[in-house]
């Protein structure tokens, strides 16, 4: 696996725990840091949701959400 592939995996990972939020945001980060778009990273917000949960998905967005704005 590649790293880029690595971080999708720890991201839904951390995602269906729940409760590590902090954890999350990190790894969202290095996501950017990895060459990942913000657009690429909504759209697995959107698989979360259809393969994990629904409620899984919303933190996962909200984490994003505050990901995207203290790194523009």
């Amino acid at each position: 696996m590649s790293y880029t592939e690595r971080e999708l995996v720890t991201i839904s990972v951390l995602a269906s725990i729940g409760g590590v939020e902090p954890m999350l945001q990190s790894h969202l980060k290095i996501c950017l840091n990895v060459g990942l778009t913000a657009e690429q990273l909504q759209q697995f917000v959107t698989i979360i949701k259809s393969k994990i949960g629904e409620g899984e998905a919303i933190v996962a967005g909200n984490v994003l959400d505050e990901v995207l704005k203290t790194t523009k």
